[in-house]
Protein backbone atom coordinates (compact mmCIF):
# COMPACT_ATOMS: atom_id res chain seq x y z
CA UNK A 1 0.00 0.00 0.00
CA UNK A 2 2.91 2.31 0.73
CA UNK A 3 4.22 1.82 -2.78
CA UNK A 4 1.25 2.45 -4.67
CA UNK A 5 0.61 5.57 -2.53
CA UNK A 6 4.60 6.68 -3.22
CA UNK A 7 3.58 5.89 -7.49
CA UNK A 8 0.51 8.01 -7.14
CA UNK A 9 2.42 10.49 -5.12
CA UNK A 10 5.11 10.77 -8.16
CA UNK A 11 2.80 10.41 -11.05
CA UNK A 12 1.11 13.41 -9.33
CA UNK A 13 4.18 15.48 -8.61
CA UNK A 14 5.70 14.84 -11.93
CA UNK A 15 2.33 15.92 -13.72
CA UNK A 16 1.97 19.03 -11.67
CA UNK A 17 5.74 20.33 -12.29
CA UNK A 18 5.10 20.23 -16.45
CA UNK A 19 3.23 23.19 -17.14
CA UNK A 20 2.75 25.07 -20.22
CA UNK A 21 4.80 28.02 -18.44
CA UNK A 22 7.88 26.24 -18.71
CA UNK A 23 7.94 26.22 -22.53
CA UNK A 24 8.92 29.22 -24.80
CA UNK A 25 8.72 29.36 -28.72
CA UNK A 26 11.06 31.40 -30.93
CA UNK A 27 8.68 32.68 -33.48
CA UNK A 28 12.23 33.84 -35.57
CA UNK A 29 13.03 30.59 -35.73
CA UNK A 30 9.41 29.65 -36.88
CA UNK A 31 8.98 32.07 -39.05
CA UNK A 32 12.79 31.40 -40.79
CA UNK A 33 11.72 27.58 -40.75
CA UNK A 34 8.37 28.48 -42.85
CA UNK A 35 10.50 31.07 -45.31
CA UNK A 36 13.00 28.44 -46.25
CA UNK A 37 10.71 25.47 -46.94
CA UNK A 38 9.86 24.16 -50.56
CA UNK A 39 6.26 23.54 -52.05
CA UNK A 40 5.95 20.13 -53.16
CA UNK A 41 3.05 19.29 -55.32
CA UNK A 42 2.05 15.16 -55.62
CA UNK A 43 2.37 14.07 -59.59
CA UNK A 44 -0.18 11.08 -60.10
CA UNK A 45 1.08 9.15 -62.88
CA UNK A 46 -2.27 6.90 -63.64
CA UNK A 47 -0.09 5.18 -66.31
CA UNK A 48 1.45 3.60 -62.94
CA UNK A 49 -1.10 2.84 -60.34
CA UNK A 50 -1.56 -0.79 -58.82
CA UNK A 51 -4.06 -3.25 -59.97
CA UNK A 52 -6.45 -3.15 -57.53
CA UNK A 53 -6.90 -6.01 -54.74
CA UNK A 54 -9.31 -8.86 -55.18
CA UNK A 55 -13.05 -8.30 -53.39
CA UNK A 56 -13.13 -11.23 -51.50
CA UNK A 57 -9.40 -9.92 -49.17
CA UNK A 58 -10.35 -9.09 -45.35
CA UNK A 59 -10.18 -5.77 -45.12
CA UNK A 60 -7.03 -3.94 -44.07
CA UNK A 61 -6.90 -3.57 -40.25
CA UNK A 62 -10.30 -5.97 -39.29
CA UNK A 63 -9.68 -7.81 -36.18
CA UNK A 64 -9.41 -11.37 -36.72
CA UNK A 65 -11.44 -13.90 -34.15
CA UNK A 66 -7.55 -15.46 -33.09
CA UNK A 67 -6.40 -12.50 -32.10
CA UNK A 68 -9.66 -10.78 -30.25
CA UNK A 69 -9.80 -14.57 -28.38
CA UNK A 70 -6.30 -14.92 -27.04
CA UNK A 71 -5.87 -10.77 -26.26
CA UNK A 72 -9.16 -11.75 -24.26
CA UNK A 73 -7.65 -14.68 -22.77
CA UNK A 74 -4.50 -13.36 -21.57
CA UNK A 75 -5.62 -9.60 -20.31
CA UNK A 76 -9.17 -9.79 -20.34
CA UNK A 77 -9.67 -8.38 -17.39
CA UNK A 78 -8.02 -5.18 -18.41
CA UNK A 79 -10.36 -4.85 -21.47
CA UNK A 80 -7.64 -4.71 -24.13
CA UNK A 81 -9.96 -7.11 -26.28
CA UNK A 82 -12.48 -4.81 -26.34
CA UNK A 83 -10.19 -1.87 -27.81
CA UNK A 84 -8.84 -4.28 -30.33
CA UNK A 85 -12.50 -4.79 -31.48
CA UNK A 86 -13.27 -1.17 -31.71
CA UNK A 87 -14.98 0.20 -28.48
CA UNK A 88 -14.97 3.49 -26.94
CA UNK A 89 -12.47 4.76 -25.23
CA UNK A 90 -13.17 4.40 -21.85
CA UNK A 91 -13.82 0.97 -22.01
CA UNK A 92 -10.65 -0.57 -20.31
CA UNK A 93 -11.11 1.85 -17.47
CA UNK A 94 -14.88 0.04 -16.46
CA UNK A 95 -13.31 -3.22 -16.99
CA UNK A 96 -10.17 -1.96 -15.02
CA UNK A 97 -12.49 -0.68 -11.98
CA UNK A 98 -14.82 -3.11 -12.03
CA UNK A 99 -11.81 -5.44 -10.60
CA UNK A 100 -11.74 -7.28 -14.06
CA UNK A 101 -14.90 -6.41 -15.28
CA UNK A 102 -16.99 -7.98 -12.55
CA UNK A 103 -14.49 -9.95 -10.97
CA UNK A 104 -14.13 -11.36 -13.95
CA UNK A 105 -17.51 -12.71 -14.55
CA UNK A 106 -18.02 -10.29 -18.17
CA UNK A 107 -14.34 -11.23 -19.60
CA UNK A 108 -14.82 -14.93 -19.09
CA UNK A 109 -18.33 -14.26 -20.92
CA UNK A 110 -16.75 -12.21 -23.46
CA UNK A 111 -13.83 -15.19 -23.73
CA UNK A 112 -16.35 -17.63 -24.48
CA UNK A 113 -18.83 -15.47 -26.60
CA UNK A 114 -15.22 -15.45 -28.53
CA UNK A 115 -14.81 -18.50 -28.27
CA UNK A 116 -17.99 -19.38 -30.40
CA UNK A 117 -16.42 -16.60 -33.21
CA UNK A 118 -13.72 -18.04 -33.47
CA UNK A 119 -14.83 -21.81 -34.17
CA UNK A 120 -17.93 -19.77 -36.64
CA UNK A 121 -14.58 -17.42 -37.87
CA UNK A 122 -17.85 -14.66 -37.22
CA UNK A 123 -17.09 -11.91 -34.96
CA UNK A 124 -18.76 -9.21 -36.68
CA UNK A 125 -21.83 -8.51 -34.15
CA UNK A 126 -18.74 -7.72 -31.59
CA UNK A 127 -16.42 -5.59 -33.73
CA UNK A 128 -17.32 -1.74 -33.29
CA UNK A 129 -19.49 -2.66 -30.24
CA UNK A 130 -19.83 0.10 -27.99
CA UNK A 131 -21.63 -1.46 -24.66
CA UNK A 132 -20.31 -2.85 -22.02
CA UNK A 133 -22.07 -6.42 -22.50
CA UNK A 134 -20.83 -6.77 -25.80
CA UNK A 135 -22.60 -9.61 -26.24
CA UNK A 136 -25.91 -8.52 -25.09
Amino acid sequence: MKKLLLILVAVFAVSFAANANSYTLDDAAIDALVENSVEVSPVLDMANLPAPLPANLPAVGSPSPAGAFLLCFFLGGFGVHRHYLGTRPGMWAIYTFTVGGIFGIVPLVDWVMLLIGLVDDNISPYVGNTKFFMWA
